[in-house]
Protein backbone atom coordinates (compact mmCIF):
# COMPACT_ATOMS: atom_id res chain seq x y z
CA UNK A 1 0.00 0.00 0.00
CA UNK A 2 2.87 2.43 -0.49
CA UNK A 3 1.21 3.92 -3.44
CA UNK A 4 -2.68 3.90 -1.99
CA UNK A 5 -3.82 6.60 0.22
CA UNK A 6 -6.96 7.22 2.51
CA UNK A 7 -8.71 10.99 2.21
CA UNK A 8 -9.95 12.24 5.74
CA UNK A 9 -13.47 13.70 5.48
CA UNK A 10 -14.40 17.38 6.24
CA UNK A 11 -17.16 15.95 8.10
CA UNK A 12 -16.64 16.08 12.10
CA UNK A 13 -14.71 12.69 13.30
CA UNK A 14 -16.21 10.61 16.06
CA UNK A 15 -14.67 10.86 18.58
CA UNK A 16 -10.51 10.74 18.64
CA UNK A 17 -11.27 8.30 15.45
CA UNK A 18 -10.81 10.11 11.96
CA UNK A 19 -13.55 9.71 9.40
CA UNK A 20 -12.33 8.90 6.30
CA UNK A 21 -14.56 9.12 3.13
CA UNK A 22 -16.43 5.52 2.37
CA UNK A 23 -16.00 3.50 -0.35
CA UNK A 24 -18.17 4.36 -3.85
CA UNK A 25 -18.97 7.28 -2.31
CA UNK A 26 -20.95 5.88 0.53
CA UNK A 27 -20.49 8.90 3.04
CA UNK A 28 -17.78 8.89 5.75
CA UNK A 29 -16.51 5.78 8.38
CA UNK A 30 -14.04 5.38 10.54
CA UNK A 31 -13.53 1.77 9.82
CA UNK A 32 -10.87 1.86 7.63
CA UNK A 33 -12.23 -1.66 5.72
CA UNK A 34 -14.94 0.72 4.46
CA UNK A 35 -12.96 3.35 3.68
CA UNK A 36 -11.84 4.29 0.10
CA UNK A 37 -8.08 3.63 -0.83
CA UNK A 38 -7.12 6.00 -3.96
CA UNK A 39 -3.80 5.26 -5.59
CA UNK A 40 -1.38 8.08 -5.78
CA UNK A 41 -1.99 9.16 -9.22
CA UNK A 42 -6.28 10.12 -8.43
CA UNK A 43 -4.97 11.50 -5.24
CA UNK A 44 -2.27 14.05 -6.71
CA UNK A 45 -4.36 15.05 -9.63
CA UNK A 46 -7.69 15.90 -6.60
CA UNK A 47 -5.13 17.68 -5.01
CA UNK A 48 -3.75 19.37 -8.20
CA UNK A 49 -7.36 20.45 -9.33
CA UNK A 50 -8.04 21.61 -5.82
CA UNK A 51 -10.84 19.36 -5.44
CA UNK A 52 -10.47 19.03 -1.74
CA UNK A 53 -12.23 20.56 0.41
CA UNK A 54 -11.25 22.73 3.99
CA UNK A 55 -14.45 23.16 6.24
CA UNK A 56 -15.00 22.47 8.51
CA UNK A 57 -12.51 19.85 8.59
CA UNK A 58 -9.31 19.70 6.35
CA UNK A 59 -9.37 17.20 3.94
CA UNK A 60 -6.23 15.15 3.89
CA UNK A 61 -4.38 12.93 1.83
CA UNK A 62 -3.12 10.27 4.16
CA UNK A 63 -0.77 7.37 2.87
CA UNK A 64 -2.31 4.11 3.56
CA UNK A 65 0.62 2.06 4.81
CA UNK A 66 1.20 4.73 7.67
CA UNK A 67 -2.67 4.74 8.85
CA UNK A 68 -2.50 0.61 8.96
CA UNK A 69 0.73 0.66 10.85
CA UNK A 70 -0.60 3.22 13.95
CA UNK A 71 -4.31 1.80 13.88
CA UNK A 72 -6.45 0.28 16.55
CA UNK A 73 -8.75 -2.19 16.89
CA UNK A 74 -11.76 -0.80 18.41
CA UNK A 75 -15.81 -1.61 19.50
CA UNK A 76 -18.45 0.72 18.63
CA UNK A 77 -20.96 0.24 21.38
CA UNK A 78 -23.50 0.64 18.71
CA UNK A 79 -23.01 -2.91 17.41
CA UNK A 80 -22.49 -4.45 21.04
CA UNK A 81 -26.09 -6.42 21.80
CA UNK A 82 -24.67 -9.60 23.73
CA UNK A 83 -24.14 -9.51 27.54
CA UNK A 84 -23.05 -11.88 30.59
CA UNK A 85 -25.00 -14.19 31.61
CA UNK A 86 -27.79 -13.94 29.06
CA UNK A 87 -25.19 -14.52 26.53
CA UNK A 88 -22.61 -17.42 26.83
CA UNK A 89 -19.10 -17.21 25.31
CA UNK A 90 -18.56 -21.01 23.39
CA UNK A 91 -15.21 -20.48 24.36
CA UNK A 92 -15.44 -19.76 28.24
CA UNK A 93 -13.87 -16.25 27.65
CA UNK A 94 -14.83 -12.75 28.15
CA UNK A 95 -14.37 -9.24 27.96
CA UNK A 96 -15.30 -6.12 30.16
CA UNK A 97 -16.33 -2.36 29.23
CA UNK A 98 -16.43 0.55 31.56
CA UNK A 99 -19.69 2.07 32.04
CA UNK A 100 -20.37 5.43 31.30
CA UNK A 101 -16.80 5.57 29.33
CA UNK A 102 -16.78 6.23 25.66
CA UNK A 103 -14.46 7.70 22.87
CA UNK A 104 -16.67 9.11 20.54
CA UNK A 105 -18.68 5.44 20.37
CA UNK A 106 -15.84 3.47 21.24
CA UNK A 107 -15.80 1.11 24.67
CA UNK A 108 -12.94 1.35 27.25
CA UNK A 109 -12.02 -2.15 28.16
CA UNK A 110 -10.78 -3.49 31.31
CA UNK A 111 -6.75 -3.70 31.02
CA UNK A 112 -4.00 -4.46 32.81
CA UNK A 113 -4.14 -0.73 33.75
CA UNK A 114 -7.80 0.45 34.37
CA UNK A 115 -9.21 0.42 30.88
CA UNK A 116 -8.54 0.77 27.35
CA UNK A 117 -9.67 2.04 24.01
CA UNK A 118 -7.57 -0.05 22.35
CA UNK A 119 -9.53 -3.51 22.12
CA UNK A 120 -6.25 -5.31 21.58
CA UNK A 121 -5.19 -4.08 25.33
CA UNK A 122 -8.20 -5.64 26.96
CA UNK A 123 -8.04 -8.51 29.59
CA UNK A 124 -9.47 -11.64 28.45
CA UNK A 125 -11.44 -13.22 31.42
CA UNK A 126 -12.90 -16.65 32.02
CA UNK A 127 -16.34 -17.42 34.00
CA UNK A 128 -14.98 -19.13 36.81
CA UNK A 129 -13.03 -15.32 37.28
CA UNK A 130 -15.91 -13.19 36.26
CA UNK A 131 -17.82 -15.17 39.38
CA UNK A 132 -15.11 -14.37 41.92
CA UNK A 133 -14.40 -10.80 40.88
CA UNK A 134 -16.39 -7.78 41.53
CA UNK A 135 -17.47 -6.00 38.34
CA UNK A 136 -19.54 -3.35 39.46
CA UNK A 137 -19.30 -0.18 37.42
CA UNK A 138 -18.73 -2.74 34.03
CA UNK A 139 -20.45 -4.45 31.45
CA UNK A 140 -19.16 -8.46 30.66
CA UNK A 141 -20.08 -9.47 27.17
CA UNK A 142 -19.09 -12.90 25.29
CA UNK A 143 -15.09 -12.01 23.91
CA UNK A 144 -16.78 -14.18 20.44
CA UNK A 145 -18.94 -11.26 19.99
CA UNK A 146 -16.97 -8.19 20.04
CA UNK A 147 -14.13 -10.17 18.54
CA UNK A 148 -16.69 -10.35 15.52
CA UNK A 149 -17.86 -6.43 15.61
CA UNK A 150 -14.21 -5.08 16.36
CA UNK A 151 -12.92 -3.01 13.60
CA UNK A 152 -9.75 -1.04 12.65
CA UNK A 153 -9.85 3.01 13.23
CA UNK A 154 -7.58 5.52 13.07
CA UNK A 155 -6.86 8.60 15.55
CA UNK A 156 -6.28 11.80 14.79
CA UNK A 157 -3.18 12.59 17.32
CA UNK A 158 -1.11 9.80 14.77
CA UNK A 159 -1.46 12.28 12.20
CA UNK A 160 2.32 12.99 10.80
CA UNK A 161 1.37 15.59 7.29
CA UNK A 162 5.40 15.54 6.93
CA UNK A 163 5.60 11.87 6.70
CA UNK A 164 1.94 10.67 5.53
CA UNK A 165 1.85 13.34 3.45
CA UNK A 166 4.26 15.59 1.58
CA UNK A 167 6.53 12.37 2.61
CA UNK A 168 4.39 9.95 0.82
CA UNK A 169 4.73 11.61 -2.72
CA UNK A 170 1.76 14.17 -2.33
CA UNK A 171 2.89 18.15 -3.77
CA UNK A 172 1.09 20.83 -3.61
CA UNK A 173 -1.04 20.18 0.18
CA UNK A 174 1.01 22.94 2.38
CA UNK A 175 -0.29 26.16 2.26
CA UNK A 176 1.15 29.29 1.07
CA UNK A 177 2.56 31.43 3.79
CA UNK A 178 0.75 34.45 4.19
CA UNK A 179 3.21 37.05 3.74
CA UNK A 180 3.02 39.91 6.40
CA UNK A 181 3.00 43.36 5.52
CA UNK A 182 3.87 46.81 7.48
CA UNK A 183 1.83 48.61 5.24
CA UNK A 184 5.07 50.52 3.89
CA UNK A 185 5.74 50.70 0.37
CA UNK A 186 9.06 50.55 -1.61
CA UNK A 187 10.80 53.53 -2.85
CA UNK A 188 14.41 54.24 -4.47
CA UNK A 189 16.37 57.75 -3.69
CA UNK A 190 16.17 59.52 -6.68
CA UNK A 191 19.79 60.75 -5.28
CA UNK A 192 21.49 57.34 -4.25
CA UNK A 193 19.27 54.51 -5.48
CA UNK A 194 19.40 52.60 -2.08
CA UNK A 195 15.95 51.20 -1.37
CA UNK A 196 13.48 53.54 1.52
CA UNK A 197 10.26 52.21 2.83
CA UNK A 198 7.62 54.57 3.82
CA UNK A 199 4.19 55.03 4.53
CA UNK A 200 3.49 57.70 1.78
CA UNK A 201 2.79 55.99 -1.56
CA UNK A 202 2.71 59.20 -3.23
CA UNK A 203 5.75 61.39 -2.28
CA UNK A 204 9.59 60.49 -1.24
CA UNK A 205 9.98 61.58 2.27
CA UNK A 206 13.41 61.65 1.77
CA UNK A 207 16.45 58.97 2.25
CA UNK A 208 17.39 56.92 5.22
CA UNK A 209 21.02 57.21 5.06
CA UNK A 210 22.36 59.86 6.62
CA UNK A 211 25.09 60.58 4.05
CA UNK A 212 22.66 61.35 0.82
CA UNK A 213 22.04 64.83 0.22
CA UNK A 214 18.01 63.63 0.58
CA UNK A 215 18.13 62.05 3.63
CA UNK A 216 15.63 63.12 5.80
CA UNK A 217 15.23 62.61 9.59
CA UNK A 218 12.12 60.63 10.90
CA UNK A 219 10.79 63.45 13.02
CA UNK A 220 10.17 65.50 9.72
CA UNK A 221 8.21 62.33 7.80
CA UNK A 222 4.66 62.20 7.28
CA UNK A 223 3.05 59.27 9.15
CA UNK A 224 -0.05 57.88 9.03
Amino acid sequence: MKDEFYLTSPHNWVGRNVAFWGKNGNGYTSNLDEAEIYTREKMQKKVSDGHLRHYPNEEMPLSASHVNELSEWRVDCQYVNKEYPEHKDANGEYVAYRKGCWDGNDLGFASILSHSFNYESARTFTEEQISVIDFDGWVVVPKSHTDEIARRAFQGFNINKRKMVQGAGIKGCRKPRESKTTGKVRWNCPCCGKISWQWNPYEFEGCNDINCEEWTSNLDRFHP
